[in-house]
């Protein structure tokens, strides 16, 4: 998509929120940050909330699940609308063909629903959805290319691969990581950045929602943004034009991971089923 305003660069505010166990009230929480960004930094482009901090956490799945669209997506939509912006409200309980799915949606600042990602490595055995098995790389604005997988997804490097081959350039990773291991996947998402030459945004929530430790982290590994366990709410201009200098020229200035890794053709035993 041709860029006509030649704008390069997307100011995102990542919200790393108290989640409770009730759904009214993470809802209430969720539109109070939009409110807030909106009077308080007017130039912020898009929002992205944790992995499932619409939900009523911890309690029932099947009565949560909604199809798409439902009541809660009609909600995600109005904000969208509301306050104009780019809003990836976490994730949510997805019913559909007698399934459940942890799926985020992301929504324009028209409020049209852009598309959906159902996460694909639920975290056996705690989480009892099912996988979904498609990625999804959307455009924002002509800007640049904006890739989503949820939370434990980023411990596959497949998935961050597919998502650059498909051509992302950013990857947002609502995530509800509430274990010991936030440290490990805070290295994990600092790899998945350097090796993939993207943006990486990993929102993860506090409370019943997650330990913290949200990050922001830019092509070459450089964390941007590193919160603790209290809810924060991190900002950081993605520069597009930055993510393809660093493609072009490589991290450090030599190094090229993706050029490497198109022109040398390779094929691996592990991926033979």
């Amino acid at each position: 998509m041709k860029n006509k305003n030649s704008k390069t660069s997307l100011n995102i505010a990542s919200v790393q929120m108290h989640i409770t166990q009730d759904q009214k009230t993470n809802l209430k929480t969720m539109e109070e940050y939009l409110q807030h960004i909106q009077n308080t930094f007017p130039q912020i482009d898009m929002v992205v909330f944790p992995e499932l901090s619409a939900m009523n956490v911890g309690k029932s799945m099947d009565n949560d699940a909604e199809e798409i669209p439902g009541v809660l997506t009609s909600i995600f939509s109005n904000w969208a609308k509301k306050y104009k912006l780019w809003i990836i409200p976490g994730s949510m309980y997805e019913r559909s063909n007698n399934k459940i799915y942890n799926t985020s949606v992301i929504y324009s600042p028209s409020g049209e629903l852009i598309g959906h990602y159902r996460k694909r490595y639920p975290w056996r055995p705690y989480e009892k959805t099912s996988s979904g098995s498609k990625s999804l790389v959307f455009n924002v604005d002509g800007i640049g290319n904006v890739g989503i997988m949820i939370c434990y997804d980023i411990w596959f490097p497949e998935v961050a691969r597919e998502l650059v081959h498909l051509g992302a350039e950013l990857i947002i990773v609502p995530t509800m990581t509430t274990t010991g291991d936030r440290n490990q996947e805070q290295i994990i998402s600092q790899a998945t950045a350097i090796t993939q030459q993207c943006y990486v945004v990993s929102c993860n929530g506090v409370g019943y929602g997650g330990v913290g430790g949200s990050q922001i982290i830019d092509p070459e590994g450089v964390v941007l943004q590193n919160n603790g366990e209290g809810p924060c709410l991190q900002t950081c201009v993605i520069d597009f034009d930055h993510i393809r200098k660093i493609r072009k020229i490589g991290v450090a200035g030599v190094t090229r991971p993706l050029k490497a890794f198109k022109d040398n053709s390779q094929t691996f035993s592990v991926y033979k089923k």
